[in-house]
């Protein structure tokens, strides 16, 4: 298969493309709303977000609607969708360990970047999207770290419609 030109059949390639693509939909409105709504409100909107997402994915995953269709993932995607959150876990508590102030610019925009290395491995198991999403978060967060006048909020919203972007054209290409 041709991912560049065979975006139909992307979908069975990469089985976890869908649910994948519902979570970042999720999280990325949840991202838009916490820097639409200002500081007190990253917070919130994220944790929302995220729960949100993770309530779509277990009810998808027990009805089975996720991979309706498209067959299961190959047994490699599990494992780089696997290494993917062990890389994310570890390169967070990394940041938590080297930016002590967990409110500051710095601290949640390497969260971003460290987000979007997790997303470079999960091309392997969510497909080709995700690691142009990884890319193009890593690009986002590092030049806020590189241009300090960019202002947060513009950067979180950024992230926020990078990820819905992405996530609704790995849903909609699943069906």
């Amino acid at each position: 298969m041709d991912l560049i030109t065979d975006f139909t059949g992307m979908a069975k390639t990469f089985p976890l493309m869908r649910g994948g693509g519902a979570l970042l939909v999720l999280v990325g409105l949840g991202l838009v709303v916490g820097g639409v709504g200002g500081r007190r409100w990253f917070l919130p909107g994220l944790i929302t977000g995220a729960a949100l997402a993770v309530l779509v994915m277990m009810v998808g995953g027990i009805t089975k609607t996720i991979f309706e269709g498209l067959g299961y993932p190959a047994i490699y995607q599990y494992v780089a969708f696997g290494i993917g959150i062990v890389a994310e876990v570890g390169l967070v508590n990394l940041v938590v360990a080297k930016v002590p102030d967990r409110t500051s610019r710095e601290f949640w925009l390497w969260i971003l970047l460290v987000v979007g290395v997790h997303f470079l491995i999960l091309a392997f198991s969510h497909g080709p999207i995700c690691g142009l999403l990884g890319l193009l978060c890593i690009l986002n967060a590092g030049l806020g770290l590189l241009v300090p006048g960019i202002p947060y909020r513009a950067l979180w919203i950024t992230d926020g419609v990078l990820k819905i972007a992405a996530g609704s054209s790995m849903v909609l290409l699943s069906y």
